[in-house]
């Protein structure tokens, strides 16, 4: 089964490798910017392919892992000068001079790609992430600062009259410039969330997406389709929160703002949290997460606060303060021996 899953991946990479470069081609048409954001959209798993293969091109200043792409896509490649190239082992050696060019020019694990929005002009979509651990700043073009945490994927796209932003998976502050003529959108999979110049948090569960504001007001709406054709909106101001659950809306709320924004700090803050939520935000920080096996340890409560700048170290001091025990990656009650 194993096996199975990963040569599942292993097809996403290549898909994502040959996206990469087919997007980046002067041959890309507007039906391959369609399919490119229905591919990628497609699942979880898709992002994180697509993240995962940029990272690598990072890593390597090459595209030595990319399959061969004119035949992988069925691209022409454009006509090139009669020029001896020197030999090279691998896919590498059947790329053209454009292809191995367009593998040194990503960097940094963004890669800025044109993509075409159904219903729209060309729009150029930028595309963030980080992985494990990772916290990272972004300065957007309009002077708009976004804090991205771990395990996070967003895209940002802005034309002359909109500016629109795509969370899809992951936990990001931002730090709206003002535009009045440019509303700062924000779609959450369930909803938007419109500022104009303020500060908020999203962090996007499993369950549930979760807005948290710092400062200004900010405009919540439920995405609009057969099922909502009355979608809910609620406006928050500073100090106030609500979350896109799977009933929508929820009522507004005061916020927990420090501990909703805990995380800039690299800091976790728990008061009186069941443990399988304190271990569920441990994990996204964790390169092998944990799985608790022990229904017992549902009932336990978390509280203080813990860094998760050493994330494998706060999980060994959870674990000694409820004496528990990790055997391969699931947590367990240990068995005392008290009669």
């Amino acid at each position: 089964m194993s096996q199975t899953i990963s040569q599942n991946y292993d097809e996403l990479l290549d898909e994502a490798a040959g996206w990469i470069a087919r997007l980046r081609s002067d041959q890309v048409t507007a039906r391959d910017k369609q399919d490119f954001s229905r591919w990628l959209n497609q699942s979880d798993e898709h992002c994180r392919a697509f993240d995962d293969m940029s990272s690598s091109w990072e890593a390597t200043a090459t595209a030595a892992y990319l399959p061969d792409v004119e035949s992988q896509m069925q691209l022409q490649t454009p006509a090139t000068p009669s020029v001896e190239e020197p030999q090279t082992s691998g896919w590498f050696s059947s790329w053209s001079g454009w292809q191995s060019g367009l593998a040194m020019a990503c960097i940094a694990g963004v890669i800025a790609l044109v993509t075409l929005l159904p219903g729209t002009p060309d729009i150029r979509v930028d595309s963030y992430s980080t992985g494990a651990g990772e916290q990272r700043q972004i300065t957007l073009a309009d002077g708009s600062i976004i804090d991205l945490n771990t395990r996070s994927h967003l895209q940002v796209s802005f034309s002359e009259d909109q500016r629109q932003l795509r969370l899809l998976r992951g936990e990001a502050y931002f730090q709206v410039a003002k535009d009045r003529e440019r509303p700062f959108v924000v779609d959450v999979g369930a909803g938007t969330v419109t500022a104009v110049g303020t500060a908020f948090n999203i962090h996007r569960h499993i369950t549930e997406t979760l807005v948290v504001v710092t400062e200004g007001i900010v405009q919540l709406r439920e995405q609009t389709d057969a099922s909502t054709p009355n979608p809910s909106s609620e406006r928050l101001i500073a100090n106030q929160e609500a979350s896109f659950g799977k009933r929508g809306l929820t009522e507004i709320r005061s916020s927990r703002t420090q501990a909703a924004l805990a995380w800039r700090e690299k800091t976790l803050i728990f008061n009186q949290s069941p443990l399988t939520e304190a271990v569920a935000e441990l994990n996204r920080y964790l390169e092998l997460p944990v799985n608790l096996d022990d229904e017992s340890l549902r009932d336990l409560r978390v509280s203080g606060t813990f860094s998760v700048a050493a994330p494998a170290e706060t999980l060994d001091a959870l674990m000694a303060s409820f004496d528990l025990s990790l055997d391969q990656q699931r947590l367990y009650r240990n068995i005392s021996e008290t009669p």
